[in-house]
């Protein structure tokens, strides 16, 4: 869909009534260093007003809007504390196997879906502020998994079909990365990554998926810890389209592709899976869209969310596109 020249990136599909899903990171929207704070008051409303803001063009120009936003200090430090990712079917303190979770397991869990209930909520109410119409939805509602990251698409399809119905009628639908039930593991934590994943499967109206963390894009190296990498953003990546069930693995980094990458660093707590399932996103699709990870507050992450259609050759972003 990107084609580099020397001059700039122009985006030659032609937008008309789509869907563009986008993923408010933990980093931008709490403060991962702490248990349940969100980000500072200022930084969270430069991010939201962006988010109002492209409502609002998409709505003009005949378009619709889904968000995803991470768990961050209010999910990431509970799952961590009460092995809630591995769940109670595989952690039995007696080696065995079991379907019944212990004390620790019903306190942690129940734990961890108030926080990301009080934090879902919070950016709902901030959102609504901003006559912003979010419904929110949880996916622990609509989802039971199959070992996490195995389960089917066609287990996706009563959240897609919720979303969808949202979108009809005006509203812009507010998904959560959650702790869910597992029917393998017990409990699991399904991320907002996989839900992006699986509703562009199961939406074909999607055309962008846009991931808003606290830095530009991706990096060879931590920016946060070399400095001197700061000038150094891979700024486009291909990937080969691929016909897949959904149990493969996504796409490994290929050497012919454009500035692709050896390793990844993990600059907000999940960048490797961000990565990941922003290429997964776009070499499974079966239709022609892009994904891009971009910085909050920035001029590119506003255009890139209201699909403006040329990009400069210097954009701050990572733009992953077919080949």
């Amino acid at each position: 869909m990107i084609a580099p020249s020397s001059s700039c990136l122009h985006f030659f599909t032609v937008f008309m009534n789509k869907i563009v899903i986008v993923k408010l990171g933990g980093a931008a929207i709490t403060n991962k260093k702490g248990i349940c704070e969100l980000a500072p008051e200022n930084d969270l409303s430069i991010l939201l007003d962006q988010v109002a803001a492209a409502y609002e063009i998409l709505k003009r120009t005949g378009h619709q809007l889904i968000l995803v936003h991470g768990a961050g200090s209010f999910g990431h430090p509970q799952a961590v504390k009460y092995n809630l990712k591995s769940g109670w079917s595989s952690s039995s303190s007696t080696g065995t196997l079991s379907n019944m979770p212990n004390a620790n397991y019903l306190k942690g869990y129940s734990h961890i879906r108030n926080c990301l209930q009080i934090l879902c909520q919070a950016i709902a109410s901030k959102l609504e502020a901003l006559h912003v119409p979010a419904l929110t939805m949880s996916p622990i509602d609509y989802i039971e998994t199959v070992n996490c990251e195995d389960t089917p698409t066609s287990a996706f399809k009563a959240m897609a079909d919720r979303a969808k119905s949202y979108l009809s009628l005006g509203f812009v639908p507010v998904l959560h990365g959650d702790a869910v039930f597992d029917q393998i593991r017990g409990c699991t934590i399904l991320s907002g990554d996989i839900i992006m994943y699986q509703l562009t499967r199961l939406l074909p109206q999607v055309c962008r998926c846009v991931f808003i963390t606290d830095v530009c894009g991706i990096y060879k190296l931590d920016p946060k810890l070399h400095p001197e990498q700061e000038n150094k953003l891979i700024q486009h990546i291909k990937v080969s389209a691929t016909t897949t069930d959904n149990h493969q693995q996504p796409d490994q980094p290929q050497q012919h592709q454009q500035h692709d990458i050896i390793s990844v660093a993990d600059v907000t707590g999940g960048m490797q899976g961000k990565v990941r399932w922003a290429k997964k996103i776009v070499s499974h699709s079966q239709q022609d869209l892009d994904t891009v990870i971009c910085k909050w507050g920035t001029d590119e992450a506003l255009d890139i969310m209201t699909l403006k259609a040329k990009l400069t050759p210097n954009a701050l972003m990572t733009i992953i596109t077919r080949n």
